[in-house]
Order: structure tokens, then C-alpha cells, then sequence
């Protein structure tokens, strides 16, 4: 099995690899060249990809002599030539039942055993089976190779019934399973860092739209007014916070890794808590809808005769009329992203192919992960959209901003007495997206019936 750092290596590499095809791909489906700022972004990304293979194929190397070392020893060791290389002081019991050591005297039959133990995990030894399990993980190489001697000194799974711990797959751990960041991850990020005081955002209310024209006769004055206006938004950051309390025997006693794995589900829901905060701040900046299907038989009934195809493009230009430049995302639950999927032409031909998901250039924002494209909108499922009424957005992602602190990971032990522990999170955020109302539209599905 190769080493956890080994395994991280390969899945860096696999990143880079997956980022460069997206930035290919991206190109040959836009029937383009790549732009100068993806051949810079390839030439750096290849660079680091090459620096990664060397180092991979050195450790692969090692892994590779390492393994064989150990099939030869365990050949010779089988083989009756010598004892194995963990086994040190070997005991050897004669067919007639006594025991002898040393080699100094001679055997009374040819039948022996050797006690092939390392001794690593033995009962008031320094180290835990369990422990060594979590270490190695971490990338330790001592405990890592206490492991590997210990199981090697096992000749079938029959040994050591009750005795030898059992191999607990860490791993394979299941969590629950939540989506994570789809919108939040696409729109604009502003850090906060360790400063979660309110943020004050200056914006044009007022123009001089009716004072610029073209001069109406030779020598005469132009127009003269105080038409500029500016106003302020205060943007006020609130915490996201939650905590876990268990047993100081569940910390004891189970996998070591169990404030881990607790901190890990606590930023899963998170992550799941930020997301519903971006899409409902962009359901209220959108406003009135721009279509309205009463429910959902009726918007069955427009995706049968595609008539919701052209409604994706209204939404989309009245962004753009709005705004005054083009929308670039389209938000949407899952569930409405698998009936796009469906939508063909009289061909049968998909309006959004199923190979069109992928990395996408986001303006202001920089490259996205979308499901699909459709009529220019990287199409983004979320389970942040709620259902009835069910809203459908498309929105310029730079204009929606998610400030967001450093997130703060904290435990306390005999808070209320020794037998507890608690752990937890604290975050703060906010949202708000500019030219409310212009940036972002929706349509909406209001009911079920």
C-alpha cells in the first residue's frame, strides 16, 4: 500500500492534470485559441506538474524496493533459512515437547515453531496499536513500519483470534453527506481576516444623466446643476458558530482522530450554512420575478414545448438590460438542473450537453467549477435553493460579495468537570450584492399544485 504522502503527491498531480484539460477544453468548445492569461496559467501549472512527477517517481521507486525487499525476506524466512528479520532471540520447541534456546542444544526432532512477534503491541508496551494506525496516517514512517512488522508476523487470519486488533479502514470513514460550496464558491470573496467589524460600502445614488448634451447653439452655456449624489451601505458581519460536547471516554477510548472527524462535520456544516446565506441574499436582491409558472405542472408544461429555453434567455438579457453588462451564472436546485439535462432540440439534440461541465472564467471572480452551460450561463446546482417558491437566477457573479472572517477552531476541556470535552467553530460573514435588483433576476416556481 503506498504511503499516505505518496497518495497526497498523486492526487496533487491528478489537480493539475484535470485544470489544464478544463482550460483545453474550455477553448475547443468555444471555438478559440487560448487566450494569453490560460497560457500562462498552463506554462505555471505544467512547471509545478513536472516538479511533482519527479518527486512521485522517486517515491514510487522507494515503494517499489522497499516491496521487493520484503517479498525476498519473507521468501527466505519461509523458506526455513534463517529467521525473519523481525525475529530476534527466536524460541524453537522440540517434537517432543521442550523448550530450548539459544541454539547451543541440540534438538531431540525436526518439527519446531518460531515466535515471530515483534513485540510492538504487547500489554504495558509504550505504544498503541490504535495510535501507530492514526500516526501512520499522518505520515509517521515509525509507526508506519511497527505496523508492517507486526502484520507480517501473522501468517494467516486464523493467528491471534481475540488477540490481534482488528484493521479499521479510517479511511473509508462515511460522513454525512452534504454538498458544500457551489454558489458561495463562484461569487466574488472578500477576506476579512481577524477583523469582523462593519463594513461601510460607498455607492452612486444620483447621476448627471440630464446635464450632458450636445451643445444646443454656438456660445451657449452648458448645463449646470448639482445632479451627483452618492450614499453608503453598512454591511455587518454576524457570527456562524456552533459546538460539540462528548465524553472524555470517547476521546479515550476511540479512534484518536475524534476531535478531528467532529471538527470536520462541524465545517461540512458550515459550508452548508454559507451557501444558503449567498443564494438567499441573491433571491432578495432579484426581486419580482421575471417568469412566474404557477407550479409545477406548468412548468412542465414549458419545458415540454421548450418555451422554458427561451425564458432562461429572457432572465439572462434582463440582466444584461439591467446591469448593463451580461449575466454570467445561472443558480438552480439540483432537481431543475436533471430537467435541463432533458431539454432537446426538434433534433434531439441536448440544449446543455452533459459534456460542457467543467472549470469556467468567471469575470471578477476567476475560474469556476459549473455543472453545464446553457445560452452563455455556467449553470451552477445548489442545495441552497429552496423549493416554494423555487427560484431559478441568473446573476453577474462579481457583483454578489460573501465577506468572510478567518474561521476559529476551539476546545475546551473540564469545562464543566472532567468527564467532558468540548469542541467547536466560530465564523463570521456577510453578504451583499451590488446594484440590487439590476445584478440578479429570477424566475420562480410558486407551488407544487
Amino acid at each position: 500500500m503506498a504511503s499516505p504522502y505518496l497518495v497526497r503527491k498523486r492526487e496533487q498531480y491528478q489537480e493539475i492534470r484535470t485544470e489544464i484539460e478544463g482550460l483545453q477544453a474550455l477553448a475547443v468548445a468555444e471555438n478559440r485559441d487560448l487566450t494569453e492569461d490560460e497560457l500562462g496559467t498552463i506554462r505555471t501549472r505544467a512547471a509545478d506538474a513536472e516538479k511533482l512527477a519527479g518527486e512521485i517517481e522517486s517515491l514510487a521507486d522507494f515503494e517499489r524496493r522497499s516491496a521487493k525487499v520484503g517479498v525476498a525476506a519473507a521468501e527466505i524466512a519461509a523458506a526455513g533459512d534463517g529467521p525473519p528479520p523481525e525475529a530476534t532471540g527466536d524460541h524453537t520447541r522440540a517434537a517432543g515437547g521442550e523448550t530450548r534456546s539459544g541454539g547451543a542444544e541440540a534438538l531431540t526432532g525436526t518439527a519446531q515453531t518460531r515466535d515471530r512477534d515483534p513485540g510492538h503491541y504487547r500489554k504495558g508496551g509504550e505504544h498503541s496499536f490504535f495510535g501507530d494506525m492514526f500516526r501512520a496516517k499522518q505520515g509517521y514512517q515509525d509507526a508506519s513500519r511497527r505496523l508492517a512488522e507486526h502484520h507480517r508476523a501473522l501468517d494467516t487470519p486464523n493467528e491471534g483470534v481475540g488477540l490481534v486488533a482488528p484493521h479499521w479502514l479510517v479511511e473509508e470513514y462515511q460522513t454525512i453527506a452534504r454538498q458544500g460550496r457551489r454558489a458561495s464558491g463562484a461569487v466574488r470573496q472578500v477576506p476579512l481576516g481577524d477583523d469582523p467589524r462593519p463594513l461601510t460600502l460607498p455607492r452612486q445614488t444620483a447621476g448627471t444623466d440630464t446635464i450632458v448634451a450636445e451643445q444646443a447653439s454656438e456660445n451657449t452655456a452648458p448645463t449646470s446643476t448639482d445632479a451627483y449624489d452618492s450614499d453608503t451601505v453598512t454591511v455587518t458581519p454576524k457570527p456562524t458558530t456552533g459546538a460539540q460536547v462528548f465524553s472524555r471516554q470517547m476521546l479515550d477510548m476511540a479512534n484518536p482522530a475524534i476531535d478531528g472527524l467532529i471538527y470536520g462535520d462541524l465545517l461540512s456544516v458550515y459550508n452548508q450554512k454559507i451557501e444558503a446565506k449567498v443564494v438567499a441574499a441573491m433571491v432578495t436582491a432579484a426581486g419580482t420575478a421575471v417568469t412566474t409558472y404557477a407550479n409545477e405542472a406548468a412548468w412542465d408544461t414549458a419545458a415540454g414545448n421548450l418555451a422554458v429555453s427561451d425564458d432562461l434567455i429572457d432572465l439572462a438579457i434582463a440582466v444584461r438590460n439591467a446591469r448593463k453588462l451580461p449575466a454570467d451564472i445561472l443558480v438552480l436546485s439540483v432537481a431543475r438542473y436533471g430537467e435541463l439535462l432533458k431539454l432537446k432540440d426538434s433534433a434531439g439534440r441536448p440544449l446543455m450537453p452533459m459534456d460542457s461541465a467543467g472549470p469556467m472564467n468567471v469575470v471578477g471572480t476567476g475560474s469556476v467549477a459549473v455543472d453545464g452551460r446553457i445560452h452563455g450561463l455556467g449553470v451552477i446546482a445548489s442545495d441552497g435553493v429552496t423549493q416554494y417558491p423555487e427560484s431559478i437566477l441568473a446573476a453577474r457573479a462579481a457583483d454578489t460579495l460573501l465577506f468572510e472572517s478567518a474561521l476559529m477552531r476551539f476546545r475546551y476541556e473540564e469545562k464543566s468537570g472532567p468527564h467532558s470535552i468540548e469542541v467547536g467553530i466560530w465564523g463570521y460573514s456577510a453578504v451583499h450584492v451590488k446594484y440590487s435588483g439590476d445584478s440578479v433576476k429570477r424566475n420562480v416556481i410558486t407551488a407544487a399544485v
